[in-house]
C-alpha cells in the first residue's frame, strides 16, 4: 500500500510541476478563473524546493527498499526542485568590477516592531551606503534619525502607519528629485525611484514594497503591481538596482519575467546558500524559509558580494549586497 502510495505521490508531484511551468503567466488577466489557477501554479513553485525535500526523503526510502523503479522515477524530480537551492552552496569565481562599488541594504523593519535597536545596530555594522526601508512608520523614522541620522545626508521617506511606508537613506548625493509615486497597480501606496551616481556614472535605484498574495483581491493587486513595475523598466534608460520586499521567490514566474527584462538577482551572482529571508520568527522558522526580498540588478551591474542579515524584531532578513559595473 505504501509503495503504491508513493508512486501516486511522485505521479502527482510530476503533473503539478508540469502545470506550474507551463501555466501562462499573463499578469494583467483580472479573471477571477484565470487569477485562481495563476496562484495555485504560484504557489506550486513557491514551495518547489519544499517538494523536492519530501520526494528526496520518499527516493532515499525507496533505494533502501530497493524500489529501483520508484527511484529512477523521483531522482530527476529532487534534481529540478533541489538541484538549484545546491548549485547555490557550490563555490564559484567572484565577479569582478571596474571602478568603485557601492553597499546596497535593503530592509523590512515590520511596521509594528517598536524594538529598534537590533535592525540598528544591524545597519551600523553593514554600512551601507544606500538604504532600500520598507514598512517605514513614524516611530522608525525618529529612531533611525537618532541613530543613525547624520550619516545619510540624503533622504527622502514617505511615512505611513500601516505596512507600506518607504524611504531611501543615501550617503551619496540624489541626481534628481525623488520619484515616490510610481504608479505599479491600483493602490496608492508609495514607490519610489531615485537616481545616485556611483563610479561617476547615474544609477537608477528601485525600493518597492509588492502587496502579498493571500486573497484574490490582493493577489490581483499583486500581479498588477508587477506588471506596471515590468513596464516602468522597459523604458528605463539607467542602470537599475532594484531592491525591496516583492513577496514572491526565486523560482516563481514573477521572477522569471524580471530575468527576462535582463535583470539578475544579486544573491545568485554573489550569494551563498539559499538566502531565505523569511520569515525571521513564528513555528515556520524552522521550516526552510523563503527568499521573499531581493536586489536585482540591470544594465552593466554586478555583484560582489551578497548575504542576508538577522532581522532580530522583524520578519524578514535584510538583504545586504556589494555592486559595481562589470568590466
Amino acid at each position: 500500500m505504501l509503495h503504491r502510495e508513493a508512486w501516486v505521490f511522485v505521479a502527482a508531484s510530476y503533473a503539478l510541476m508540469l502545470f506550474a511551468h507551463l501555466w501562462p503567466a499573463d499578469f494583467r488577466n483580472p479573471s477571477p478563473a484565470y487569477v485562481c489557477v495563476a496562484w495555485t501554479a504560484f504557489m506550486v513553485r513557491t514551495f518547489a524546493f519544499h517538494l523536492g525535500i519530501v520526494l528526496l526523503l520518499s527516493a532515499l526510502v525507496a533505494a533502501w527498499a530497493r524500489k529501483w523503479r520508484l527511484l529512477a522515477a523521483a531522482v530527476p524530480l529532487v534534481v529540478f526542485t533541489v538541484g538549484p537551492a545546491c548549485r547555490q552552496f557550490l563555490p564559484r569565481s567572484t565577479p569582478s568590477v571596474t571602478g568603485e562599488t557601492v553597499t546596497v541594504m535593503s530592509v523590512n523593519l515590520l511596521a509594528l516592531n517598536r524594538d529598534t535597536r537590533p535592525i540598528i545596530e544591524e545597519i551600523k555594522g553593514s554600512d551601507p551606503d544606500i538604504l532600500l526601508l520598507q514598512e517605514y512608520t513614524d516611530h522608525w523614522h525618529h529612531a533611525l534619525q537618532a541613530a543613525v541620522g547624520r550619516d545619510y545626508p540624503h533622504i527622502s521617506y514617505w511615512r505611513r502607519e500601516d505596512s507600506f511606508g518607504t524611504g531611501i537613506y543615501s550617503k551619496r548625493p540624489f541626481e534628481e528629485p525623488v520619484d515616490m509615486h510610481l504608479a505599479l497597480g491600483q493602490a496608492t501606496e508609495p514607490q519610489m525611484r531615485a537616481v545616485i551616481r556611483v563610479a561617476d556614472r547615474p544609477i537608477a535605484f528601485y525600493n518597492v514594497h509588492l502587496w502579498p498574495p493571500r486573497g484574490l483581491e490582493y493577489v490581483i493587486e499583486h500581479r498588477t503591481q508587477l506588471a506596471d513595475l515590468l513596464e516602468t523598466l522597459s523604458t528605463e534608460q539607467l542602470p537599475v538596482v532594484l531592491g525591496g520586499d516583492f513577496n514572491f521567490t526565486e523560482n516563481s514566474p514573477h521572477a522569471d519575467a524580471l530575468m527576462c527584462q535582463g535583470l539578475r538577482d544579486a544573491h545568485s551572482l554573489g550569494g551563498w546558500g539559499r538566502g531565505a529571508t523569511w520569515p525571521v520568527h513564528s513555528v515556520l522558522r524552522w521550516a526552510p524559509g523563503l527568499r521573499l526580498d531581493h536586489l536585482y540588478l540591470g544594465g552593466s551591474l554586478t555583484c560582489v558580494k551578497s548575504r542576508t542579515g538577522v532581522g532580530q524584531g522583524s520578519d524578514h532578513r535584510p538583504v545586504i549586497a556589494e555592486v559595481g559595473f562589470a568590466p
